[in-house]
């Protein structure tokens, strides 16, 4: 991905309100950066933006998780296809 591309989507994961990372280290580095309340916001932004995906794509990502938190193998599914999106809307 170009230099360009990856600044641009960084650019719109900031105006959606959730942290611009692209691997889990710079998603752990960062998170650990903000206040307690603006962590509380970008998580609550993140499921939001996972929700959009999850109600517009039947994706098989998608499992029903009968009211238990996502393992990490399924929060990493979801980060990846929500940079997915914001890449391919780039386009």
């Amino acid at each position: 991905m170009s230099a360009v591309k990856k600044t641009k989507a960084k650019i719109k994961m900031i105006e959606l309100g959730i942290v611009p990372a692209f691997t889990a280290y710079e998603l752990k580095r960062m998170m650990a950066s903000l206040s307690e309340e603006d962590r509380i916001a970008a998580k609550r932004k993140f499921r939001k933006q996972w929700r959009k995906i999850a109600k517009n794509e039947a994706s098989s990502l998608v499992k029903p998780s009968n009211g238990r938190n996502p393992g990490p193998a399924q929060i990493r599914n979801r980060s990846v296809a929500i940079v997915s999106k914001i890449i391919n809307e780039l386009e």
